[in-house]
């Protein structure tokens, strides 16, 4: 291969490494931190849910979302804990991500991620259930695997199907609610 020949092929690979490099830099307008989701539930200040985060989120019966400081010491409500992706799944994040710079179907149509369901009813607690929750941006909805799911925009709690307004649901902090849920369970599992 001739001396401009070698130089000729080495700036065309230079320029293609150059156009491929530049391809994640251009604009993301498909990216879920878009203003059109800023005020749906869970979508904070750097966008949707991490997926390395913990959530827990409380739903309870009544006409207005709860606004409890933590996990309330009786009453009837149900508390979904919502875990990280699954490492599988943050593998798949990178493609999403990747994708997300020329479409957002993607990320719009979720992703699912383990969620440990309590269930408390006039301050009994049942044991929890393991399940899954599927996480989307469009349609604006948490569906968790026992068959109800929370509305995005106004934090509605409902039955799936049939459909049956339940009440609403608000975030609460993960460490409080985590120091609560340990204190309720582990006097379940002491013999």
């Amino acid at each position: 291969m001739s001396r401009a020949g070698f130089f000729t092929r080495r700036l065309s690979l230079g320029w293609l490494a150059a156009g491929l490099l530049t391809v994640p830099l251009l604009p993301a307008h498909a990216q879920v931190n878009n203003k059109a989701y800023a005020d749906y539930f869970l979508v904070g200040q750097f966008g949707e849910v991490c997926t390395m985060c913990d959530v827990m989120v409380l739903c309870q019966a009544g006409a207005t979302p709860p606004a409890y400081p933590s996990v309330p010491t009786n009453g009837s409500f149900t508390l979904y804990h919502i875990q990280p992706r699954t490492f599988w799944s943050q593998v798949g994040t990178i493609w999403e991500w990747f994708i997300a710079n020329f479409s957002s179907k993607q990320l719009e149509s979720g992703h699912r991620r383990p969620v440990t369901i309590y269930t408390v009813d006039d301050g009994a607690w049942a044991p929890p259930v393991a399940g899954e929750l599927h996480i989307a941006l469009d349609p604006p909805l948490l569906k968790t695997s026992d068959g109800r799911e929370i509305e995005r925009i106004g934090r509605r709690w409902r039955q799936s199907a049939p459909s049956t307004e339940l009440g609403h649901c608000q975030r609460i902090p993960l460490w409080g609610a985590l120091e609560v849920i340990d204190k309720h369970t582990s006097k379940e599992s002491a013999p």
